[in-house]
């Protein structure tokens, strides 16, 4: 089993803060995920993409911190997908922006 199989094992099980830690410190911000992003070219900020959407989710999971412009960003995403077709970190981009969601739900 590769390193990259193994983190995806040990995150499945988990949920909601602890689920987002362990799957956004995955992300090494390469940028494979932005053109294929549907709502990146729309939005105003790198925030409307995935790369952006997993900062925001990371800062919402460990600082508990977050802007009406972060919630806008996440809510933009129309989990399609596309980005975990490509990203070579295999973080499930989609799981994590709805547990960013339910986080922010409730709060």
């Amino acid at each position: 089993m590769s390193c990259v199989q193994q983190e995806e094992t040990s995150s499945t099980g988990l949920r909601g803060r602890e689920f987002l830690i362990v799957e956004t410190s995955k992300c090494i911000y390469c940028g494979f995920c932005e053109p294929v992003c549907p709502t990146l070219p729309h939005g105003r900020h790198r925030g409307y993409g995935p790369r952006g959407r997993v900062f925001i989710a990371r800062l919402v999971a460990l600082e508990d911190f977050y802007t009406d412009g972060d919630e806008e960003s996440l809510y933009s995403c129309l989990l399609c997908g596309a980005c975990n077709e490509v990203c070579p970190a295999r973080i499930d981009i989609v799981r994590v922006v709805r547990e960013a969601r339910s986080l922010l739900v409730t709060r």
